[in-house]
């Protein structure tokens, strides 16, 4: 593999890897490593404003966000997709060095990505199962984006949706373990919890601030743009604000309560799932010994600004991110 351990010490060489579980706190972890952290980012986005037909590997700013805001740089490749990968890495992704981390829901493809000298590391954010079940079939009846988009679930209760064909059986041992398809079986889940033991620094959507401050410690985050207001961003996106700002309140109103019919049914189809993330639960304790040593609001120490006047930059150098305006 060519994906660093996760309890081995941690190198500046090693880049960053998001596995991207969908529905389960994702976009505020990209938003804040690129909004705020101002990160080159290896996304879906790489490749918008016509960027994917680019010959060569190099840093982007594709148009889209926010008029009057500026653009964000991303690595000209689509790491979320599997054809989007085989061509990064035919473009010499790993040895490049230009993505600050990289986002992807194909743990097992993205290895391609890296190298016995590049190495990646892995990293999340989990949800309780049966809460990403209920947000996914909230979800896919209105994200006509998606090749899931199913507006018919609209008349449907969460019921008849948990014994439909629509429904995702034990997604996250499934992608942990690369068995897309067929019955899983004890083995399975056991073979899940030592990936996600040896290869994941792990974070909870239930305590996305401990996990983002952990994930920005463990990784060496650090401001270097322009502290403050990076700082703003970055609890504007904790307390709500962001891609999935109205979300909070909705997920709410729609939560089934445990020992009725729709939580039973959807137990049932994510039986070895929640099992996995009991254990994640502990797992999420045990690595707090990631951070022994390190200072707790670790992003701010040493913070260098780039964008102020004078400017001011880290010892190792650091490239401003250009200011190109939607």
């Amino acid at each position: 593999s060519h994906f660093k351990d996760a309890w081995a010490p941690y190198e500046l060489t090693d880049t960053p890897v998001f596995f991207h579980i969908p529905k389960s706190g994702g976009s505020t972890v990209k938003d804040v490593m690129g909004a705020c952290h101002r990160f080159v980012l290896a996304t879906e986005y790489g490749v918008t404003d016509g960027h994917g037909a680019d010959a060569s590997i190099e840093v982007v700013y594709p148009r889209g966000g926010e008029v009057g805001l500026d653009r964000s740089p991303f690595v000209n490749v689509d790491t979320t997709t599997v054809e989007g990968i085989a061509r990064a890495e035919s473009m010499g992704f790993a040895d490049a060095g230009l993505a600050d981390a990289v986002v992807t829901p194909f743990i097992y493809e993205a290895n391609d990505l890296f190298t016995d000298t590049a190495n990646g590391r892995l990293f999340t954010v989990f949800r309780h199962p049966i809460d990403r079940a209920v947000s996914m079939f909230y979800y896919i009846q209105v994200a006509d984006w998606e090749p899931t988009y199913a507006p018919e679930l609209k008349d449907w209760t969460v019921e008849e949706y948990a014994t439909s064909n629509k429904i995702e059986n034990n997604w996250l041992v499934r992608q942990l373990t690369h068995r897309r398809s067929g019955d899983l079986n004890d083995n399975d889940l056991k073979l899940a919890m030592e990936v996600v033991r040896r290869k994941f620094a792990v974070g909870l959507v239930s305590e996305i601030e401990r996990t983002l401050t952990r994930f920005e410690r463990i990784f060496r985050w650090r401001y270097r743009v322009n502290p403050p207001n990076q700082e703003r961003c970055r609890a504007q996106l904790l307390s709500g604000g962001g891609s999935n700002a109205n979300t909070k309140n909705k997920s709410a109103r729609r939560k089934v309560r445990p020992k009725s019919r729709a939580y039973e049914l959807l137990a049932h189809q994510n039986d070895y799932d929640l099992q996995l993330y009991e254990y994640i639960e502990v797992l999420f304790r045990e690595q707090e010994q990631f951070e022994e040593g390190l200072p707790e609001e670790y992003r701010l120490v040493d913070a260098t600004c780039c964008k102020c006047d004078p400017p001011t930059f880290p010892p190792e150098g650091f490239t401003c991110p250009l200011a190109i305006k939607n």
